[in-house]
């Protein structure tokens, strides 16, 4: 007689699921590859786009009445005059200020949280489009061949890092829906 196992079956090594591990790994590598850098930026990284952002991020706040803006002159009256940048959404940004918070004035740390943060969403895309194609072509292998072709384009792994609002959310949010359909259209679920 054979003795029971300790291990709990959602633990136990199953086939079917290999290509997420798989794909796990892959997306694992973007992390590790981060941090193995003596710099925070990359030799032809979008400079400028990162430092806007976080200065965006870094300015809102209820003392200004979550109005986005990138700098503050004070003139010799006294009087501020702000550069207004009001062409998105707050969430984005508050979502990169919440992630910089806690580091202080630690510039280092704070951009390495916010790209963080930028590959947390990169990931959890990738995750859902690969769930989204398992689902739809139900085959696991080939839904994880075509997210690695996808999600390894010169462009994805180019702005899958930058800390923006648009790039790395709204590739998030756009698989985040197109997943929910999915799951409606093959269920009728609303909910997941």
């Amino acid at each position: 007689m054979k003795p029971p196992s300790l291990r709990p079956s959602s633990l136990r090594f199953r086939p079917e699921r290999l290509p997420l591990w798989l794909l796990l790994l892959a997306l694992s590598t973007l992390f590790l590859f981060s941090f193995d850098k003596g710099y925070f930026y990359r030799p032809g990284q979008d400079d400028w786009n990162t430092a806007k952002n976080l200065t965006i991020a870094e300015n809102l706040s209820p003392d200004h009445h979550f109005r986005l803006f990138l700098m503050r002159r004070q003139g010799s009256d006294g009087v501020s005059t702000y550069g207004m940048y009001s062409r998105f959404p707050v969430g984005g940004y508050t979502l990169i200020k919440l992630a910089i918070l806690p580091f202080g004035s630690d510039l280092s740390a704070r951009i390495l949280a916010a790209r963080m943060l930028m590959l947390l969403l990169f990931s959890a895309a990738a995750l859902l489009a690969f769930h989204s194609l398992a689902r739809i072509i139900s085959h696991r292998w080939i839904a994880l061949a075509a997210t690695l072709a996808a999600f390894s384009s010169y462009y994805m792994l180019f702005y899958g890092d930058i800390v923006s609002n648009e790039m790395s959310m709204e590739l998030f949010a756009a698989m985040l829906v197109f997943h929910g359909m999915v799951v409606f259209v093959q269920e009728g679920r609303f909910r997941q």
